[in-house]
């Protein structure tokens, strides 16, 4: 093989393993990047929206891919990726993800191209822009494919908070994170930088560096903590586990409790979305609480979904409750839903894998 043409071969199989490997992790860690998102969600007290503050982590790796190859297309064929793995590894959004990513791709694509056909290099400002965009993208995807009835008003907070993530743990961490590949590998990097000494004395100085090591060591050790306590295989089947404070453990499925199953109609109401007033078929959570025997002196009740999103009630009233249902829903996948209709909406917990008494 000719010296030019083995140095071409070589440098497209870099790119394309390159692509392969951070968005498939970037699909990987996903999961947990959602964890995330619902627990601010239920900081905040709202049922979706509040996860957009932390929506640029998953442009980085588009934004990484892009830089890293230089190459057009390269982020969308990421995006693309990423969406496949994130659906394949049990993603709540099912396969609207696929869609989502490959958009998010594309605009990063179409913003960096615009500035590559001026030089090639990867300033901050685009990448800000670039990162801004793609996550300003992810909103309004979903509320194409998935209308939430949610006011423009909250429509336009949560794009705002999604174009500030997106800038900051897009645009500046994937700039920060370009800095320090280069710091230590000099000069294998350098075309994505600026040259101007003074600009890399003031954004890429040493403290920078430092926080930007900081940040990703806590990431990583948020990751091992959540697959190794709380992700779920998605293709373990739809199964429901009670645990805790019980007598009897059970690992249940809904077909042996189908003569139990009753009807009830309901409306969910939440903050944000409402859902009209239909029937639902299910089993009582009473029935599964009284089976599994609660030890004396258990007072709270938790649910838990597998994307690691809960909600906890009081245990007395639960046992009380004929209107608290666990149904089957029908979707990209069957799932297990927790209807609360004597609750608000955010207590409605889909994707349901364990109850859990204490």
């Amino acid at each position: 093989m000719e010296p030019a043409l083995q140095s071409t071969y070589g440098s497209k199989s870099r790119n394309l393993l390159m692509i392969a490997v951070i968005s498939g992790l970037g699909g990987v860690l996903s999961t947990y990047i959602g964890y995330i998102g619902n627990l601010l969600n239920r900081l905040v007290g709202v049922p979706f929206g509040a996860g957009q503050f932390i929506s640029g982590l998953h442009i980085y790796w588009l934004l990484m891919v892009a830089c890293l190859t230089g190459k057009p297309g390269a982020a969308t064929a990421a995006g693309l990726l990423k969406g496949l793995v994130e659906f394949f590894t049990g993603s709540t959004h099912g396969i609207a993800i696929i869609v989502v990513g490959l958009i998010q791709g594309f605009v990063i694509d179409l913003v960096l191209f615009i500035k590559i056909k001026k030089n090639r290099e990867y300033p901050l400002l685009t990448l800000a822009i670039a990162g801004g965009l793609g996550a300003v993208s992810n909103v309004l995807v979903f509320q194409l494919l998935y209308f939430s009835g949610a006011s423009p008003v909250y429509i336009g907070i949560i794009c705002s908070a999604a174009l500030i993530s997106g800038v900051i743990f897009g645009g500046y961490l994937t700039h920060q994170s370009l800095s320090l590949l280069s710091s230590m590998r000099p000069g294998r990097y350098s075309e994505h930088q600026e040259s101007s000494p003074r600009r890399k004395k003031s954004i890429f100085s040493r403290a920078s560096l430092v926080l930007t090591v900081v940040f990703f060591l806590a990431f990583v050790a948020g990751v091992g903590y959540y697959f190794k306590n709380i992700y779920e295989l998605p293709w373990q089947g739809i199964t429901l586990k009670v645990e805790g404070r019980v007598e009897q453990p059970m690992e249940v499925s809904l077909k042996g409790y189908a003569d139990q199953m009753v009807a009830i109609r309901s409306e969910l109401i939440g903050k944000v979305t409402t859902i009209p007033e239909q029937e639902y078929i299910g089993v009582p959570v009473r029935v599964f609480l009284e089976e599994a025997r609660p030890m004396p002196g258990t007072k709270e009740f938790k649910v838990v979904a597998t994307d690691g999103y809960e909600v906890t009630f009081e245990l007395e009233k639960v046992l009380q409750d004929d209107r608290m249902l666990i149904v089957e829903e029908l979707g990209n996948e069957t799932t297990l839903r927790l209807v609360a209709a004597n609750y608000e909406g955010g207590y409605w917990v889909r994707k349901v894998s364990r109850f859990v008494v204490r």
